[in-house]
This record gives C-alpha cells, sequence and structure tokens, in this order.
C-alpha cells in the first residue's frame, strides 16, 4: 500500500473516532434537554439522521465575541453553521471542566439541540430556531444573533423572572421544567396567532431604513 493510501486511511480512521465520540456526547446532552422540557412533552430519543453530521477544515475567520457582561457571537463566526455540530461538540466536552456551559461551542450545541427538541414538540420554522437560540442563550450566557432580537429578550427574561441571572442552573429542577413549558406556550400561542405575534414581537422589532 502506498504512504497516501496509509495516511488517508489514518486520517478516515481519526475521523471516523472523533465522529463517534462526538455522537456520544451529542445523545448525552439531548438527554439533558430532554429532561429540562419533560413538562412540555416527550421530544423522544437522540436521532443522528435529524442532524447535519460532518467535519469540515478550512481556512476561516474568526469574529472574537464581545467583551460584554452578555457575550456575543457574530452570525458569521464560522461555528454558527450546523456543518460544525460535530466540532462544536467535542470543543464543548473538552472546555466543560473549566467553563462548563459558558462557551460558543456550548451555545452552538445547543442551538441545535433545543431547535429540533422544539419542532419535535410542535414548533416549526423560525419560530423553532427563536426557541432554540433563546435556551442556548439562558444555557451558556452567550448570545447569537438568530431570529428575533425581541424573542430572546422574552425569553430570558421569562426564564429568568423573580430569579438571579445565575446559568449554572440545573435540567432536571421542577423551576426550570415550569418556565420552559411556560416559554414554548408563549411561542405556540405566537405561531397559531399571527396578530399576537406582531404585537408582542414584531412591533417591538426596530427597523433601520436603508440609506441609498
Amino acid at each position: 500500500m502506498e504512504l497516501d493510501e496509509l495516511l488517508k486511511d489514518r486520517e478516515f480512521d481519526e475521523g471516523e473516532k472523533r465522529l463517534e465520540r462526538a455522537l456520544v456526547i451529542a445523545e448525552r446532552e439531548w438527554e439533558k434537554v430532554r429532561l429540562s422540557l419533560g413538562e412540555c412533552g416527550d421530544i423522544g430519543g437522540f436521532d443522528k439522521e435529524d442532524f447535519m453530521i460532518g467535519v469540515i477544515k478550512e481556512d476561516v475567520i474568526i469574529r472574537q465575541p464581545l467583551i460584554s457582561p452578555t457575550k456575543s457571537v457574530s452570525v458569521y463566526a464560522p461555528t454558527f453553521y450546523p456543518m460544525y455540530f460535530i466540532d462544536n461538540l467535542l470543543a464543548m466536552d473538552e472546555r466543560y471542566e473549566e467553563r462548563g456551559y459558558s462557551t460558543s461551542e456550548a451555545l452552538y450545541v445547543y442551538i441545535e439541540l433545543a431547535t429540533k427538541a422544539s419542532e419535535r414538540l410542535g414548533l416549526s420554522g423560525t419560530f423553532a430556531m427563536g426557541f432554540g437560540a433563546g435556551y442556548g442563550s439562558v444555557r451558556t450566557g452567550w448570545v447569537a444573533e438568530k431570529g428575533f432580537p425581541v424573542e430572546r429578550e422574552i425569553f430570558f427574561d421569562m426564564f429568568f423572572k423573580s430569579r438571579k441571572k445565575d446559568y449554572s442552573w440545573d435540567f432536571y429542577w421542577t423551576p426550570v421544567r415550569e418556565r420552559l413549558r411556560e416559554i414554548l406556550g408563549r411561542f405556540r400561542a405566537w405561531q397559531e396567532d399571527e396578530g399576537l405575534f406582531r404585537r408582542e414581537v414584531k412591533s417591538k422589532a426596530v427597523v433601520v431604513p436603508m440609506m441609498v
């Protein structure tokens, strides 16, 4: 066998190992999301077919998060895209002992997981993505520019209502499960009633006219 073929086989084996490890992490974290949404309904087990699974290596420009009390990441950051799901899972797990869920990688992992979970509970399209973005933010303390900012703000305010803004909450806590049920109910109401959505969300969005 040629050297090039040996190297390719080795790289393939390494890729397979990374993929297997990432899927174990994904299933573990999915079960945590499932537990936290237990008051909303049963989202079922993790299915890798629901996600864009792959590992992409290329030269990218990484935009550093803003240094602020509420950390933010650019929509153009490479970790935003679902094809980086595997990389994000592995990086989140590697950094967990030091940072817990307070990483941008964890943000995007939870956006992916919570978005799919909310779809199984009846949300769709931008409503599912908005719920996923809100869940990721209250879990990690980071913000991704997905969906309407007002949706995220309402999610955040409802989740931390009358509570200290502490991101180290546990998935099984009864108050967490009850708050998520209330929030999902709000998103369902918006999805079912366009007038309500316009009044509570769209009417609060600030539109800046484009200068020509």
